[in-house]
């Protein structure tokens, strides 16, 4: 399932100390996370705000702005210098998707928004599996994974629904 993630770069901080007093990687906990860390040159980096299918918002800056200042209220006149998206492959248990297609063709995806280390994990078991060391791509590839319901037609619009939901959750604080 599709869905796109935002980030933005601000202009160098000040204070950077206000944001983060240590060079380190933020996430929250919740389903449609907010995450965010200091750049070398003291930029905040935070990824925040989604929308799902294909289509992106006219003003990606405003649509990271707006989760940003609730967690960093003092930051709301802070210019931003640089934002973009992407659009991710969402599985829905959340997991990767591992399989072998042929008995020579490996196939990884669906990181789920986790594609740093799970992508670098994913290959690692990939090459293993080549070598003839695969018990980790077999059991990850080995995970249950049902068709969408609704099929492609209900796809978006459930998808749409099913996010609005968590976010929802998120916002109340309902786990």
């Amino acid at each position: 399932m599709p869905i796109n993630n935002f980030v933005a770069a601000t202009a160098p901080l000040d204070e950077p100390a206000r944001v983060l007093a240590r060079d380190i990687a933020v996430a929250d906990d919740r389903f449609v996370i907010n995450y965010f860390r200091l750049s070398h040159d003291n930029r905040l980096l935070f990824g925040g705000g989604e929308s799902y299918g294909y289509r992106f918002p006219a003003d990606i800056a405003a649509k990271v702005r707006k989760p940003m200042v609730e967690i960093f209220p003092h930051l709301a006149d802070t210019p931003i210098d640089y934002a973009w998206g992407g659009t991710l492959a969402i599985t829905m248990k959340r997991l990767p998707y591992l399989a072998r297609l042929a008995p020579n063709i490996l196939s990884a995806s669906g990181y789920s928004g986790h594609g740093v280390g799970t992508a670098t994990h994913a290959g690692m078991l990939m090459a293993r599996a080549v070598e003839c060391q695969c018990d980790g791509f077999v059991a990850l590839a080995a995970i249950p994974t049902a068709p969408f319901p609704g099929g492609a037609r209900l796809r978006t619009p459930l998808l749409a629904l099913a996010m609005t939901w968590y976010s929802l959750r998120d916002r109340l604080g309902i786990w």
